[in-house]
């Protein structure tokens, strides 16, 4: 054998081109190959598991059984095949699970394994869709994890998991916690105070985790803190004392606040300083913004940090199951109140959306955003629609498109009256465009004898290679009767078809 392939260092790097996620076979017969080519073939195969199902299965079968789909442990394991299961799981690094893959008693004898070294010694990162089942992971010695990422589907978090993971794990540098059902619950029932048993966050992502001020300012003496997310109520504002105002983050980059109101996000932003943040994110649960809640944010926004280092501004009003009812017209979004972002120079992604409806014309568009040549991405109320019968027209969007020659992810009603013939492409004009990978037209309206032009438009600006195509995305989103919703998605259907037929010529 040639001396090179007995060096790890490229063993490593050639097994790596191996995808275990894909199919582990390839790696496998490497580990059989020669006592050369095992171990770093066997640290690749088990570097990353998506299922704990290979913990019981490397041991004999008489030691193990199979019921509902699930792993399960026959009977206790004698020293050796501990010892063999020690020398698989000593090379995970990285745990992603939707499910355990084995059954949950399972779950609780590999935690306590009688060797004095913990089974998952070498674990850094863990992420798993919270269970019944899976919540018992929290009962696994993991001293190197500093990587903790829980996903909630169904199950409300029991706080303890916290108490658990804060003994197992005590080298935790990034938490996140996320719940993905729109009507799950917002985890208020957590004690934030647990949070605290860690003190050398670099991420803290939980934004439906209600903070008080111990934790609130524990995180802001965190000097590596550099992502935060969360979620606060009113009674946080009344606990921040003078001698406490304002709380500095001041390594931040990544800032999403949450809370029922704008209002209530732009007292809090006045109480802390980020003079390092890029990337801002405010999102509003219950409340409709007025116009003054409006500018009273962007001006918070500014004072609390620096202006031009922000590249990323969202602002987004949640949809929720059961809207709180906003007496009075809906607000009319325009250039004036766009214009709120203009102090923001450097700014690179503009996310805008809430209940109010929209009217933009083409120059107020362009206006808007020449203020910013290298913007690659421009969202005005994605989730809301515009509630228009017009919106920006193609031959507007393609003036933009030539200012801001980054941008590829857009989101504005398109104004498709009287577009009935097929337009020139691009190339042919001479024009050199970004390749749109996202283009979402809301709620525009479109007549059937527009569909084979504005299909044609759209297939010269998006990215032949991948692209993602929305319209009326849940009609029942923007408010308008269930048949009007019925029929433009219909039209629109037939405008993404074209567009995929002509795409599908060009790759």
């Amino acid at each position: 054998m040639h001396h090179a392939l007995q060096l790890q260092e490229i063993l490593l790097n050639i097994f790596g081109h191996c995808d275990p996620g894909l199919d582990t076979s390839n790696l496998a017969a490497l580990a059989r190959t020669c006592r050369a080519f095992k171990e770093p073939a066997l640290d690749v195969l088990w570097e990353d598991l998506n299922d704990l199902s290979p913990l019981l299965r490397c041991v004999p079968e008489a030691s193990r059984q199979i019921s509902s789909g699930l792993y399960g442990i026959r009977r206790s394991f004698t020293q050796i095949e501990w010892d063999i299961l020690r020398s698989y799981t000593r090379r995970i690094r990285s745990i992603f699970l939707e499910d355990a893959g084995i059954d949950q008693a399972s779950l609780v004898v590999l935690s306590k394994p009688p060797m004095i070294e913990p089974l998952l010694s070498n674990v850094r990162k863990l992420r798993f869709d919270y269970t019944p089942r899976t919540k018992f992971l929290s009962f696994h010695h993991l001293p190197s994890l500093v990587s903790l990422d829980i996903h909630l589907k169904l199950h409300p978090l029991d706080q303890e998991i916290f108490r658990s993971f804060a003994k197992v794990s005590p080298s935790l540098t990034e938490l996140y916690i996320e719940s993905h059902h729109p009507a799950n619950f917002d985890m208020g029932g957590v004690d934030p105070s647990i949070i605290c048993h860690w003190r050398n966050y670099r991420t803290f992502w939980c934004s439906k985790l209600h903070l008080d001020v111990i934790t609130l300012v524990h995180l802001s003496r965190m000097p590596a803190l550099t992502c935060l997310s969360f979620a606060f109520r009113s009674e946080l504002l009344e606990e921040i004392s003078p001698s406490f105002s304002p709380l500095i983050f001041s390594n931040l980059k990544k800032l999403m606040l949450r809370s029922r109101s704008l209002d209530l996000i732009f007292r809090l932003v006045s109480q802390t300083r980020y003079p390092a943040v890029t990337n801002v994110s405010a999102s509003i649960t219950q409340l409709r913004p007025s116009r003054q809640d409006l500018s009273s944010f962007f001006t918070g926004v500014q004072t609390s940090g620096s202006p031009h280092t922000i590249q990323k501004l969202w602002l987004v009003q949640e949809r929720t199951w059961a809207p709180t009812p906003v007496p009075g017209n809906k607000p009319v979004l325009g250039l004036e109140d766009l214009q709120l972002y203009m102090p923001f120079s450097n700014l690179r992604r503009i996310k805008l959306s809430i209940d109010w409806k929209v009217n933009l014309t083409d120059d107020e568009l362009l206006s808007f955003a020449s203020t910013w040549p290298l913007l690659e991405e421009l969202l005005i109320n994605m989730d809301w629609g515009w509630k228009t019968l017009g919106g920006i027209t193609p031959n507007g969007l393609l003036q933009v498109l030539q200012i801001c020659r980054s941008l590829t992810r857009i989101a504005l009603a398109i104004d498709t009256r009287g577009y009935t013939e097929v337009p020139p492409s691009p190339a042919s004009l001479g024009l050199t465009l970004p390749r749109i990978s996202l283009i979402h037209v809301l709620d525009s309206i479109i007549e059937e004898e527009s569909v084979p032009a504005i299909a044609a438009f759209i297939a010269g600006l998006v990215l032949p290679s991948e692209f993602e195509f929305r319209a009326w995305h849940g009609g029942e989103v923007y408010g308008r009767g269930g048949d009007v919703a019925e029929w433009q998605r219909h039209h629109w259907e037939g405008v993404y078809d074209r567009v995929k037929d002509a795409v599908s010529q060009l790759r």
